[in-house]
C-alpha cells in the first residue's frame, strides 16, 4: 500500500515537472507597457513591477499598489514592525471557475528568501477585501494581502503561485 501511494506522488511530481517544462504556465507582461517583452517561466527569476499586468495560463495578476496600514487599538503590529498591504487584482481568464486562496497562493519574501508572516490583524485593520474565494470564468477579484514586516524593510517580493503541479509562479518586486 505504501508503495502505491509513493508511486502516485512521484507520478504527480513528474506530470507537474513536464507541464512546467513545456511552458504551459509562462508568466508574460501584457497591456500598455508590454512592448518591453517581459516573460518569465517558473524556472526563471524574472521579477515584475507594481502596476504590471502579468498573464499566466488561467490568470491575469496585477499588483495595484503597496502601502502601510496603520494599526488601531485592536490590531497593532509588534514593536519595530509595520503592516504592509499589497493591493492586487486577480482575473480568471480561463473557461472554468477557479478557487483563490491568499494563504495558499500568495507569500511575501525578503531578499534572503525568508517568508514574511501573513497578518490577520493587519487584514482587519486594512478594511479592504480579501483575496479569497471562487472566481467565475471571465471575472476578477480585487483585495489586499497583508503581512507584518520590519519597519523600513526593503527588497521584498510578492510570490503568486497559481498551481502546485505546474509551477506558474509570478514574482513582483514590492519596494
Amino acid at each position: 500500500m505504501k508503495h502505491k501511494i509513493l508511486t502516485g506522488i512521484i507520478v504527480l511530481i513528474i506530470i507537474g515537472s513536464l507541464g512546467s517544462a513545456m511552458g504551459g504556465n509562462k508568466a508574460t507582461k501584457v497591456g500598455e507597457n508590454a512592448s518591453t517583452n517581459s516573460t518569465a517561466s517558473s524556472s526563471e527569476s524574472k521579477a515584475f513591477k507594481v502596476g504590471d499586468v502579468i498573464q499566466l495560463k488561467d490568470y491575469k495578476i496585477t499588483v495595484n499598489k503597496v502601502y502601510n496600514v496603520p494599526g488601531d487599538d485592536f490590531s497593532k503590529p509588534k514593536d519595530g514592525n509595520e503592516f504592509m498591504a499589497i493591493d492586487c487584482t486577480v482575473e480568471n481568464i480561463s473557461k472554468d471557475e477557479k478557487a483563490l486562496s491568499s494563504i495558499m497562493m500568495f507569500k511575501v519574501v525578503d531578499q534572503d528568501g525568508r517568508q514574511c508572516e501573513y497578518s490577520m490583524m493587519g487584514q482587519t485593520a486594512a478594511k479592504a477585501g480579501q483575496l479569497d474565494g471562487t472566481i467565475g470564468a471571465g471575472r476578477k477579484i480585487t483585495g489586499v494581502y497583508v503581512v507584518e514586516v520590519p519597519k523600513g524593510k526593503t527588497g521584498l517580493e510578492l510570490e503568486f503561485d497559481s498551481s502546485l503541479l505546474t509551477g506558474g509562479q509570478v514574482v513582483v518586486n514590492l519596494n
